[in-house]
């Protein structure tokens, strides 16, 4: 009885050796530094590998972008990943078990990361967030993770995971509270735009819209809130995080624009950044808001001021182009 009893604890002793192997090799792919390449190219840039991380993510193209804060806060696109699977269609995630990836604004927290997850590594993006629960929307545990298989999350490549994880760990790690994670129905152009213009979540891409346009001028992540069941970008007047409060009557819009000089110069790199938005008339004005763009709307009317910026060099706000190929 003795000797079974020692067999059948060797037996179970075996059997765990496989998953504790997994679990031991998905605990290592959690530690791993950046590849060397891409610290040496971020040191390069004066971006040290702790900095501010933002996300992109593209639907349609099956791309997710990596952008990392300059000393001076403009961003600069690291590296432009494939995605390997994402979930359903263009358009917002609704409902638990649609199978779809969610569309809109979210962000990474250090609670959402997952060193152990089944799919190689994972983090989550946290859907669903106030203005989606407002709406009634529902679902939970959408993840940007490794395997390559997506039932409404984004799936990496097991290595590509490794790396974006890294940004990610790292920027929380170094003090950031979390790091926004926009997805995107596609590249926000115009004539994207205009060849899904029958697409019935055509009405919710107004804010994605003007985050996409904002970020192109300023190359800062857009700060976003939420009001009267709907977001709000780059607001004037602070705007908090309660879906269901009301909006303030005066909202306008605050940015600090790129130089011409290198307005015109990414125009060149990246046809598709040329005349993004609304062209707004301005005008010179004495304003206690030195150095920002500002639109302040009242209703059906709007009021535009500009003041001159200081002029940024070019090689200080980072290019279209990334700066490493994954």
């Amino acid at each position: 009885m003795e000797r079974a009893n020692w067999l059948a604890a060797v037996l179970f002793l075996l059997g765990t050796l496989p998953a504790l192997h997994a679990a031991r090799a998905e605990e290592q792919a959690a530690a791993k530094p950046l590849p060397a390449t891409t610290e040496a190219a971020l040191l390069m840039k004066e971006i040290v590998p702790e900095a501010p991380v933002y996300i992109r993510v593209f639907k349609e193209e099956s791309e997710l972008e990596v952008w990392k804060a300059r000393p001076n806060g403009r961003y600069a696109l690291v590296k432009t990943f494939p995605i390997c699977n994402w979930g359903g269609t263009l358009g917002p995630k609704q409902t638990q078990g649609d199978r779809m990836s969610p569309e809109g604004f979210y962000a990474a927290t250090p609670g959402g990361m997952k060193p152990d997850s089944k799919y190689h590594l994972a983090f989550n993006i946290g859907y669903p967030n106030a203005l989606d629960r407002a709406l009634g929307r529902t679902g939970a545990y959408i993840m940007v993770h490794g395997d390559c298989r997506s039932v409404g999350c984004f799936a990496m490549s097991d290595k590509l995971i490794e790396e974006i994880y890294a940004f990610v760990r790292d920027a929380l790690a170094a003090g950031e509270p979390s790091v926004p994670v926009h997805v995107f129905p596609f590249r926000m152009t115009a004539s994207n735009i205009k060849r899904h213009a029958d697409n019935p979540a055509r009405t919710t891409w107004a804010p994605l819209k003007q985050a996409y346009d904002d970020f192109a001028e300023t190359r800062e992540p857009p700060k976003v809130g939420m009001c009267s069941k709907r977001y709000v970008v780059n607001s004037l007047t602070p705007v908090g995080m309660d879906p269901n409060a009301a909006c303030p009557t005066l909202i306008g819009k605050r940015l600090a624009p790129l130089s011409p000089r290198m307005s015109k110069r990414l125009a060149k790199n990246d046809p598709s950044l040329e005349a993004q938005g609304k062209k707004l008339k301005s005008a010179e004005a004495s304003s206690g808001i030195g150095g920002f763009f500002t639109s302040l709307s009242w209703g059906s009317t709007t009021a535009t001021v500009s003041r001159p910026s200081r002029q940024s060099s070019d090689a200080s706000l980072g290019a279209v182009q990334p700066l490493l190929n994954p």
